[in-house]
C-alpha cells in the first residue's frame, strides 16, 4: 500500500490531514468537524474543469476526476481552497 499525506486546514487553527492510498485510490480526510470533512470528499469526488498552465501565458483545459490518481489529485487540490476555504499545507508535515 502506498500512501500519499498531506496537512490540510480551514480557519485560524482547524487543522488535520488528507490521506489518499494510490493502490485504490480512496481519501481519508481528518478535520475536527464533519461539516468541513463533508466539503472536501464531495470536492474530491466530482469531476473539474481546470485551467492547466502549459507555459508562462498559455493554458489547456483538463477534466480532471481527483480520486483517479496521484497526479490528478495534486492538481485538484492546488485548486481546492477555492471551492471548499480548506486550504493544503505543502510544506506543513502531516
Amino acid at each position: 500500500m502506498s500512501m500519499f499525506r498531506v496537512a490540510i486546514h480551514y480557519g485560524i487553527n482547524s487543522n488535520g490531514f488528507l490521506s489518499y492510498d494510490t493502490d485504490t485510490k480512496t481519501v481519508s480526510v481528518d478535520l475536527p468537524e464533519q461539516e468541513w470533512v463533508d466539503k472536501v470528499l464531495a470536492y474530491l469526488n466530482a469531476e473539474h474543469v481546470i485551467q492547466h498552465a502549459t507555459g508562462l501565458d498559455t493554458y489547456e483545459q483538463l477534466n480532471v476526476k481527483p480520486l483517479d490518481s496521484l497526479d490528478n489529485l495534486k492538481l485538484a487540490l492546488t485548486r481546492m481552497w477555492e471551492a471548499t476555504d480548506v486550504q493544503v499545507d505543502w510544506s506543513r508535515p502531516a
